[in-house]
């Protein structure tokens, strides 16, 4: 079960092709007009299921209590239960980890969104999710120099977390986005990273894959 936590702001269904599917809000779970049983399936992944942010309401308008036994109910239903929490340290922050086991920070490699990293890093430590790890978005074969600006070592050396993953810079995924297809569904280099994150959450030993630098052929007709 996937639960969009950016009220007001939701784009998850388009991230997992699912824009045209009817939207069920996590809070109409919470307001017991819908059921969990209600949670809209993926048309070509039946094990996984969607619950948007609602449009009409407001983070500070939730109740913190009625959200934590939503989290609970799916905790005994779903496999696993992935929250999008949304940028930044409000109240939607806080409500997506009011009962969380662990987290994902989602961080480029640069210096701004690095230390916003490391200050949630603090946060989660504070609330008491005791087992966060990371995973890199959007990164290029520079960042791989060692004169980079934030290197894959700077990375790891600041947030001091286990490394999930490391997802290329790819244009393709926004191109998929845009006609209502998964990255996973074609076979694309970001695709590959979110499978083998994907491996790692279940438990297997992956290793972890940075972009390298394209050859003469690829700079002439995949330029980044």
């Amino acid at each position: 079960l996937c639960i969009d936590c950016d009220v007001g702001l939701r784009n998850l269904d388009i991230a997992l092709a699912m824009a045209d599917e009817a939207a069920v809000p996590f809070t109409a779970v919470m307001d017991g007009d819908c059921t969990l049983d209600d949670a809209v399936i993926h048309p070509e992944l039946p094990r996984l299921s969607l619950l948007t942010a609602p449009v009409t309401r407001q983070a500070e308008e939730l109740d913190p209590a009625a959200f934590h036994r939503l989290l609970e109910e799916a905790r005994s239903r779903f496999d696993w239960c992935l929250i999008d929490a949304p940028a930044g340290i409000g109240r939607g922050y806080r409500n997506a980890v009011c009962a969380a086991d662990a987290a994902i920070l989602v961080t480029v490699p640069e210096t701004v969104s690095l230390r916003d990293a490391e200050r949630v890093k603090g946060l989660l430590e504070r609330e008491g999710v005791a087992k966060p790890s990371f995973a890199l978005n959007r990164a290029t074969w520079r960042n791989g120099a060692k004169d980079a600006p934030v290197s894959f070592a700077r990375c790891e050396e600041v947030l001091q977390l286990p490394l999930l993953g490391v997802v290329p810079e790819d244009p393709r995924v926004g191109a998929l986005a845009a006609a209502g297809k998964l990255a996973i569904s074609e076979e694309t280099r970001a695709g590959a990273a979110f499978l083998r994150i994907a491996r790692r959450l279940a438990g297997e030993s992956v290793p972890v894959e940075y972009p390298r630098k394209p050859g003469f052929f690829q700079r002439l007709f995949f330029r980044e």
